[in-house]
């Protein structure tokens, strides 16, 4: 399976990453999008069902949502692609 993460999403977990490297210590924003990134291969080699998003804006585009650590992951699955399309922070969903 091909795993794609679209430039919107990628340009969310850069800047994240950042903020976290600017709090912290040098190196830990690498650390930080290297969870990420594995953590989204966890779920895309995931043999679980996951459904639409319940949130409005995001299922409308027939997004699925994972949350982690306070994220959302919002992605469409086929059976030859795994593509994250949002990276958000769960709070700005409303």
């Amino acid at each position: 399976m091909v795993i794609e993460i679209k430039r919107r999403a990628m340009n969310t977990i850069e800047a994240a990453a950042a903020y976290v490297e600017g709090l912290n210590t040098v190196g830990s924003g690498e650390r930080w999008m290297e969870n990420i990134v594995e953590e989204i291969y966890r779920i895309a080699s995931s043999k679980a069902k996951f459904v639409f998003c319940k949130n409005a804006s995001l299922a409308k585009f027939k997004y699925r949502c994972y949350s982690y650590k306070g994220w959302v992951i919002a992605f469409r699955i086929s059976d030859a692609k795994f593509e994250v399309c949002r990276f958000i922070w769960g709070k700005k969903l409303v």
